[in-house]
């Protein structure tokens, strides 16, 4: 009987058999099921984690994205306003001018950043926190080199520079500048404004929800500028050959997983280029929660697994697998809850970061639905419209911004939410009077493509439109000037000239664009005239004089004309401006009233006045040479009687002719004026020869002694002439006069038709021995 049980025991039927392979079937088949179950769980909430985690970390770098882009354009917008400051100052303006300047303004700045001047040498001249930078050398600083060498593409270019130490202050610092251009558009210097790197490496630290976060700024060239944490340890790393940088080459916003190379935590990074900033925010976060997650989830599944293995040995294959699947559901449930319940604080948490983030915005961010109903505003929006926080919050647009700007902005909402990112410029009266607000409707649309709401951003751009109406007014002065004005290149081909240069000289712009500056003189300079000017323009960038033009017609005219070079960032003449006016009239009005102030209208000699200048020139000319000078006063004798008999007309006739006659007696360098009357005088400088002034007096006497023909009369007259010599006689030019005054009348009281010289005793007639006369 032993033997038979024994055998029983091993000899199984086919029906247990059959059992025993579907027990084992069904106990393999819920061990793979299991198993697949258990693994499928850990897998989606991995991937649900990181998900979650990519958005989150997309989210906090627009955040940190909106924060570094406000610290750059507010001091930035320091940067402009000081750059006009400087550019207006005069041109002899000294650096204790421009420390004032910066310094009154320094309360208006936060501590994250201050401004410095540097001037066009490199030298450090002011800064608004009063550090001793003046005559420090910035010459080796790349935004220096920057501007000085013009690799900008416009004058009033950003630059941002890599992270650095400051040369004074020793901090670690992130450097904007722009360059300082006076009104002609000259190099000066640059405005630079050294923004602290901590304070951006305390925000970050700040705004770190969970101590795995990272936060990073870093530069296009591959250096870091701010971390959080590890801010100490991570300035000016070298990150070019990361992973970070292939990304950027494909978008400029994306999300990746990498170890950090400072701290070599794997982490889930989203990053952000801040175009066309040269600057990158990156925000880094651990999925330690999801592993701490995935742990407990792995165990209690596998005490299923086993609870469930055992239940079908003891219970059954069927009533086990029920209750293991019951039980596994209700804990997965509970799980789910829990985790839910975990996100939603954490979406609270996130959410009221943001608020503070948009509240603190230097721009107003509103939401506005499908009905035109605001469901956000932050907190500059209800201070500019002043009302209290969160009041606008289901009022609609008309309600809070006025029916005026609403009726302004209506036509734009209505084609934003069509789809359309729309941007417009609007008016806004507040109570501190017009501003100006820049806005963007961009769409918000649902997951089925529906258009559900608005994010709405209005930049407060009323300096900008005012500097642009400065602008337009600098152009409505080119065009509408009264003088002419001409821009050329550096080798004098016309580029623009303005509407009074055509109404000038007839030559439209397009005539006259392209062709050479000097085909517009008419031909009566010469080319040693022009090739002074040109070494003018050459050596100190201006010329200024008179020019004959020639207009459209033919017609000569002539201009005042200016020219002033223009120079660019390396001190090369790039553009010449001229500026000119027709003064053909004033100047002959002028060389009529010369003319009439110095010269006698009858005989076309120089009268009293002019005679008075020549001669003083005349006996400084002697006192330089030691040459003696001779001044000859002559009185017609008999004039009267011709004036009286035959008229004034005759007596006019003979006064011309006699002036002629004088005239072809003198040398070329003789002076001869008429003083009045029948008075002239002769001034003959530079007498080498004792006997040239005696040729002279004798040519006079001769001369006029021969008849005048005065229509169908004959006149008859002659000279009474005394002469004054320099120096021996007088030095003082009124003294020589009179003293060749008294020889004259001597002559006329001996006999008329003679020659006296002053001091001697006896007058001369043209009959006398001239060496005898002189001795006596």
């Amino acid at each position: 009987m032993a033997y038979q049980r024994k055998t029983t025991e091993i000899v199984r039927s086919l029906a247990y058999l059959r059992f025993r392979r579907r027990l084992l079937s069904g106990l393999l088949t819920m061990a793979a099921i299991a198993i697949v179950v258990v693994a499928w769980q850990l897998h989606t909430s991995y991937i649900d984690r990181e998900a979650g985690l990519r958005r989150q970390t997309q989210h906090f770098a627009r955040a940190m994205e909106a924060h570094v882009l406000y610290a750059i354009q507010f001091a930035d917008l320091s940067l402009i306003g000081f750059s006009n400051a400087i550019k207006v100052l005069p041109p002899e303006s000294s650096a204790d001018t421009i420390s004032t300047l910066l310094s009154s303004r320094s309360s208006s700045f936060t501590h994250d950043f201050w401004i410095s001047f540097i001037d066009a040498n490199g030298k450090g001249v002011a800064t608004s926190n009063q550090l001793p930078i003046t005559g420090v050398d910035y010459t080796d600083r790349d935004y220096f080199l920057f501007h000085k060498n013009g690799a900008g593409t416009s004058p009033y270019q950003l630059y941002i520079s890599g992270p650095s130490l400051g040369k004074v202050s020793n901090q670690k610092l992130l450097f904007i500048s722009r360059r300082v251009e006076d009104k002609q558009g000259r190099f000066l210097g640059i405005i630079v404004a050294p923004l602290d790197i901590t304070r951006f490496a305390a925000v970050f630290e700040n705004s770190r929800i969970t101590d795995d976060v990272s936060i990073s700024l870093i530069h296009r060239n591959g250096r870091l500028i701010a971390r959080a944490p590890h801010v100490e340890a991570a300035f000016n790393l070298d990150l070019s050959d990361s992973i970070l940088f292939a990304y950027l080459k494909k978008t400029p916003t994306g999300t990746f997983r990498a170890a950090s190379k400072v701290d070599q935590i794997s982490r889930v990074f989203s990053y952000r280029a801040l175009d066309p900033l040269p600057l990158i925010i990156t925000v880094g976060g651990t999925d330690k929660d999801a592993v701490w997650f995935a742990s407990p989830t792995f165990i209690i599944s596998s005490i299923g697994l086993a609870l469930l293995l055992l239940l079908i040995l003891l219970s059954g294959m069927f009533a086990l697998k029920s209750y293991a699947k019951l039980e596994e559901r209700e804990l997965r449930y509970r799980q789910l809850y829990s985790s839910s319940r975990e996100m939603e604080a954490k979406l609270s948490a996130s959410e009221e970061r943001l608020r503070l983030i948009a509240d603190n915005l230097p721009i107003m961010i509103t939401y506005v639905d499908c009905k035109e109903r605001y469901t956000f505003t932050n907190r500059l929006f209800d201070q500019v419209f002043e009302i209290s926080e969160q009041a606008a919050l289901g009022k609609s647009v008309e309600e809070v911004v006025g029916p005026a700007a609403y009726a302004i902005s209506r036509p734009h909402l209505h084609k934003a939410l069509t789809g359309q990112m729309v941007y417009f410029e609007r008016p806004l009266e507040t109570s501190k009077g017009v501003r100006w607000d820049g806005i963007s409707y961009v769409p918000d649309f649902s997951p089925v493509g529906q258009v559900r709401g608005l994010f709405v951003m209005a930049e407060d751009i009323t300096a900008r439109r005012a500097s642009e109406a400065t602008m337009k007014l600098a152009t409505l002065m080119y065009e509408n000037s009264s003088e002419g004005m001409m821009v050329t290149d550096a080798d004098g081909k016309i580029l623009s000239v303005n509407p009074a240069f055509s109404r000038l000289s007839g030559y439209t712009e397009d005539e006259v664009k392209g062709h050479w500056a000097y085909e517009l003189t008419s031909g009566r300079q010469d080319q040693d005239f022009f090739r002074r000017m040109q070494n003018a323009l050459r050596n100190t960038g201006e010329w200024e004089g008179e020019v004959w033009h020639q207009n459209k017609q033919g017609e000569h005219y002539l201009v005042s004309l200016r020219f002033n070079a223009v120079f660019d960032e390396n001190g090369q003449a790039y553009r010449r401006v001229a500026l000119f006016c027709d003064i053909t009239k004033k100047k002959a009005t002028e060389e009529l009233i010369w003319r009439q102030a110095n010269f006698d209208a009858l005989t076309g000699l120089p009268n009293r006045r002019m005679f008075q200048e020549r001669m003083r020139q005349e006996i400084k000319k002697a006192g330089r040479s030691g040459l003696p000078m001779a001044l000859v006063f002559i009185d017609l004798d008999g004039f009267k009687a011709v004036n009286d008999t035959l008229g004034h007309s005759m007596g006019d006739q003979l006064l011309k002719e006699a002036a002629n006659r004088l005239i072809h007696c003198m040398r070329g360098t003789d002076v001869v004026s008429r003083l009045g009357g029948d008075e002239f005088t002769v001034i003959a400088g530079e007498l080498k020869d004792n006997g040239d002034v005696q040729r002279i007096a004798q040519e006079i006497l001769s001369s006029l002694a021969a008849p005048f023909q005065l229509g169908q009369e004959t006149a008859h007259i002659s000279a009474s002439i005394g002469i004054a010599l320099f120096p021996d006689d007088a030095t003082d030019p009124e003294i020589l006069l009179k003293n060749a005054d008294q020889a004259m009348y001597f002559a006329k009281q001996h006999g008329r038709n003679c020659y006296h010289y002053f001091g001697s005793s006896q007058p001369v007639d043209k009959s006398m021995d001239i060496h005898r006369a002189r001795c006596e």
